[in-house]
C-alpha cells in the first residue's frame, strides 16, 4: 500500500486491472441452465458433465442427449410388459399427486368405449408411475427434459412430413398429451424474481400452455378430432355443452363487461363470461374438461391477446376460470391453484381503485385460498 501510495505521488504509471472477458460466444444449453460456459471446442466440459450434446451449431437441439439407443421391439404385447413393471401407489392428499386419474368420477365419459382403448390404461400406468417418482414437486427432472425434449422434437419431425389419413388420430393424441403435460408442469416460484404469472414482468413466466394451445388449434383443420372417421368422435360428444347464454350472468358482470343489449360476437368478453356461467355441475370431470377446452378456444382469439396484456376485466374472467377448474384433475389442479392465487394478487395490487373488481374477486378468491385459511 505505501508502494502504492509513493508511486501515485511520484506520478509514475501504474498498471491498470484488467477487466474479466464476459462469456458471450458460450453454448445455447449453458444459457438456457444459466450457467458459465467454459467455451471449449468441441464441446464444453458443462454439457459434457451434464450428459448433452454441446450446441455452439444452432442446428443442434437444446439438452439433447449425448448417446441414444436403439434396440428392436419385442413383438409381444406391451400390456405384458407393463404388468411385470412395479407400481408405486400413487398420493391423493394434494395437489402435487395424480389425484382423481384413476377415478371414475364420470359414468358417461368412464363408460366410453373405444376400438383399442385398453391402451388407455397403459398410459395411465405410464403417468402414474412416472408423477410419484418425481424428486421435486414442480421441478422437471433431467430425465423429465429428455424425454419432453425428444418428444417434442420426434413430434415436430413429424408434423414437418406429409400427413396421411392414417396418422390423424396418433398426431391428435400426441398434441393432446403435450398440452396436458405443458399444463401440468409448472415450477414453484422462489423468489420475486420467478413469480407465478401473472405477478412477474418477465416474459419467460407467460403460460406456455397458451402458446400450446395456439398450435393445437392449427391441428385441428387437419387432423379433424370430431369427425366421423375419428376414434376422438364418440369422446367429443358425450363431453356436455357449454351453453353461452346472457341470461345467467349476473348483473354485476353484465354492468362491468358492457354486456346489456350486446350480442355474443360483438364482444370479446361475451363468450368466456357466459361460459364461466353456464349451468353445469363442475362436480363432475367431464364438465371440468367441458369447461377447460372451451376456454382454451376463447384464448385464440381476442380475449387471449387480452389476457396475455394483463387487461384488469380479462384476468377477472381468468380469476374465475381458474377457481371452478382447481378442483378437477390432477393435471389441472397445481397450475389453476397457483396462476388463480397469483391472478388474485395481481388484481388487488394493481386494482385496488375498483371497488367493482374488488367485490367480484371475492368469489374466486375464497375458492382458490380456501385451503390457506
Amino acid at each position: 500500500m505505501a508502494a502504492l501510495q509513493a508511486s501515485l505521488e511520484s506520478g509514475e504509471h501504474v498498471r491498470k486491472r484488467k477487466a474479466h472477458r464476459k462469456s458471450r460466444s458460450g453454448c445455447a444449453n449453458c444459457k438456457l441452465r444459466r450457467v458459465k460456459c467454459d467455451e471449449a471446442f468441441p464441446e464444453c466440459r458443462q454439457c459434457q458433465a451434464f450428459g448433452v450434446c454441446c450446441n455452439y451449431d444452432i442446428r443442434i437441439p437444446d439438452l439433447q442427449p449425448r448417446h441414444t439407443f436403439s434396440r428392436k421391439l419385442d413383438p409381444r404385447p406391451v400390456s405384458v410388459c407393463i404388468e411385470r413393471f412395479p407400481r408405486e401407489k400413487p398420493s391423493t392428499s394434494s395437489v402435487h399427486g395424480p389425484g382423481r386419474f384413476g377415478e371414475s368420477s364420470d359414468t358417461a365419459v368412464s363408460s366410453y368405449h373405444a376400438p383399442h382403448n385398453n391402451s388407455g390404461s397403459r398410459f395411465e400406468r405410464v403417468m402414474l408411475t412416472s408423477n410419484t417418482r418425481s424428486s421435486i414437486p414442480g421441478r422437471r427432472t433431467v430425465e423429465e427434459i429428455r424425454h419432453w425434449n425428444k418428444g417434442v422434437t420426434l413430434f415436430n419431425k413429424k408434423l414437418s412430413a406429409p400427413l396421411h389419413p392414417a396418422d390423424r388420430d396418433a398426431i391428435w393424441a400426441a398434441a393432446s398429451m403435450l398440452g396436458v403435460i405443458t399444463f401440468a408442469s409448472i415450477e414453484v416460484p422462489t423468489s420475486e424474481e420467478t413469480e407465478t404469472w401473472p405477478l412477474t414482468d418477465s416474459t419467460r413466466a407467460e403460460p406456455e400452455w397458451l402458446r400450446m394451445g395456439h398450435g393445437k388449434s392449427a391441428l385441428l383443420p387437419l387432423v379433424k378430432p370430431d369427425g366421423s372417421d375419428s376414434i376422438f368422435h364418440t369422446l367429443l360428444s358425450i363431453l356436455p355443452t357449454i351453453e353461452c347464454s346472457l341470461e345467467n350472468v349476473p348483473s354485476g358482470f353484465m354492468e362491468l363487461y358492457e354486456l346489456e343489449g350486446v350480442s355474443l360476437d360483438n364482444s370479446p368478453y361475451a363468450v368466456p363470461v357466459t361460459s364461466i356461467f353456464a349451468p353445469l355441475d363442475m362436480e363432475s370431470s367431464s364438465s371440468v374438461i367441458a369447461l377447460f377446452y372451451a376456454f382454451n378456444s376463447c384464448m385464440q382469439k381476442e380475449f387471449g391477446h387480452l389476457v396475455m396484456s394483463k387487461d384488469p376485466r380479462a384476468l377477472l374472467v381468468m380469476a374465475y376460470w381458474y377457481s371452478k377448474i382447481c378442483t378437477g384433475q390432477w393435471w389441472l389442479r397445481r397450475r389453476a391453484l397457483m396462476e388463480g392465487r397469483a391472478t388474485c394478487m395481481y388484481l388487488e395490487r394493481y386494482c385496488a381503485h375498483s371497488a367493482t373488481i374488488q367485490e367480484l374477486l371475492k368469489g374466486p378468491r375464497r375458492l382458490l385460498f380456501q385451503d390457506l385459511v
